[in-house]
């Protein structure tokens, strides 16, 4: 921390999620007070629930919320890749922050085929949120299996907190994550 000067640029950052940035006028002199302008920008997303973990109708889902004023609407039917922070224990047990960007198709809000609706159906469909926003990571039996395997080999190591809070993950997101950011899914 330095002292500020007129004409000085600066910045910093709050828990890596905030940037804050402010010039200081080539005038100011101590006691004329400021001037504060401030903004930010929504970016609607779904956001990864605490407890990912759901399934229906033989499909893997991702526990997700709804973060901003998105229009919900436009995200049926399109790939969805997966970008953010994790908190990751390292092998010596201290807590780090890491970003992970999966920038492919890993998932998939999918609605009922236009032809299986009738127009009035069309017409009436609102977006519920909670239900219909949660997007498909995958059918159960082509990924339980490919998953399992892996997460149980080495599982007597974790204490039971991580062990319990790992049976309300999706298996398969935390094994993409951990490929993404070249860790070892159990870290």
């Amino acid at each position: 921390a330095g002292k500020l000067e007129p004409g000085g640029k600066y910045y910093y950052t709050v828990n890596t999620t905030t940037l804050i940035a402010f010039a200081v006028g080539p005038k100011y002199k101590p006691g004329n007070g400021f001037k504060i302008i401030g903004g930010h920008t929504d970016s609607p997303n779904l956001k990864v629930r605490p407890r990912s973990q759901r399934s229906a109708a033989g499909c893997i889902q991702l526990g997700v919320d709804c973060y901003g004023g998105g229009l919900w609407h436009t995200w049926f039917d399109r790939d969805l890749g997966l970008s953010g922070r994790v908190l990751v224990r390292e092998k010596d047990g201290k807590v780090v922050q890491k970003l992970v960007l999966i920038n492919r198709p890993i998932a998939r809000v999918s609605t009922l085929c236009i032809h299986l609706q009738t127009a009035e159906e069309r017409r009436q469909f609102t977006v519920k949120k909670e239900d219909h926003l949660m997007p498909i990571l995958g059918t159960q039996t082509l990924l339980e299996n490919a998953v399992r395997n892996q997460l149980n080999t080495g599982s007597s190591q974790l204490d039971a907190a991580d062990s319990a809070w790992r049976k309300e993950q999706e298996p398969l997101l935390l094994k993409m994550i951990a490929s993404e950011l070249g860790i070892d899914v159990m870290e």
